[in-house]
């Protein structure tokens, strides 16, 4: 019943675009919850909570303008505020390499070429040998924003506090051509250093700092080390927001073993 589901979800798709249709946002918003959930309610881009700072989208990480053939396909979306989906993202996708390859719809298909074209959208999980295909050409084409459902942003990316302003900053991790072009569309195209971001990453990251201080003092109780060591574990755990800016404070620059 999953197969056919999909099938037919993909010959939908196929229908309207011979028919100059757009695709129905339905199809995607009957998977917000899901990914809601699998994300804590974060955004995928900021790791903000979306309901602080505006309400969830699913956002197709491969712009569906161009992408149609991928418009339906889950593994294209991701948990996003609306403010790095619309008010940054949108359309924009820079890549270095080929794009994924775009399905080829015979002129005037027949019922039956569409059928078997509708197989060939999107990706099935369930199909190792699809799911490695899709996986090689979405590499090829060495997208500049990384995908963090796939791509470690924490080896790309590196946080600075300033604690007269009140605010953290996004930077690139180092020097390397990777990390610094990462950084460069994460800041064109995701906002990632807009201020309001700066602002609400600095609260984050003063109390982490606050615990991590305190964790160093000499002769700190048993008792008050665990329980710093808990929260501060908490806030660097997937449900954390800005985790992996807490992550980066604890480990890189107060070097904590935890």
């Amino acid at each position: 019943m999953r197969e056919a589901g999909r099938l037919q979800k993909a010959r939908d798709l196929l229908d309207l675009r011979v028919a100059a249709g757009a695709p129905k946002s339905s199809v995607w918003k009957a998977a917000k919850s899901q990914l809601r959930k699998e994300t804590d309610g974060k955004c995928a881009y900021c790791e903000a909570k979306t309901s602080q700072v505006a309400h969830g989208d699913v956002e197709h990480f491969r712009p569906k303008d161009e992408y149609w053939w991928l418009a339906y396909c889950y593994d294209n979306y991701l948990y996003s505020c609306q403010r790095c989906n619309q008010e940054f993202k949108g359309v924009n996708f820079p890549r270095l390499g080929p794009r994924v390859p775009e399905p080829q719809i015979p002129a005037n298909p027949t019922n039956a070429q569409l059928s078997a074209l509708a197989a060939s959208l999107g990706v099935d999980p369930l199909d190792a040998a699809a799911v490695q295909s899709y996986d090689v050409a979405c590499n090829a084409e060495r997208a500049g924003i990384p995908n963090p459902y796939i791509v470690d942003p924490e080896r790309l990316f590196a946080w600075t506090a300033d604690e007269v302003l009140g605010e953290v900053e996004i930077r690139a991790r180092n020097n390397s051509a990777v990390a610094k072009r990462a950084f460069k569309c994460a800041d064109e195209f995701l906002g990632l250093n807009r201020e309001e971001l700066r602002q609400t990453r600095f609260t984050v990251y003063d109390h982490a700092a606050a615990f991590a201080a305190t964790l160093k003092e000499p002769g700190i109780s048993a008792g008050l080390r665990t329980r710093l060591e808990n929260k501060l574990q908490r806030m660097m755990s997937v449900k954390g927001e800005f985790a992996g800016m807490v992550r980066f404070l604890v480990r890189e620059v107060e070097q904590l073993p935890l």
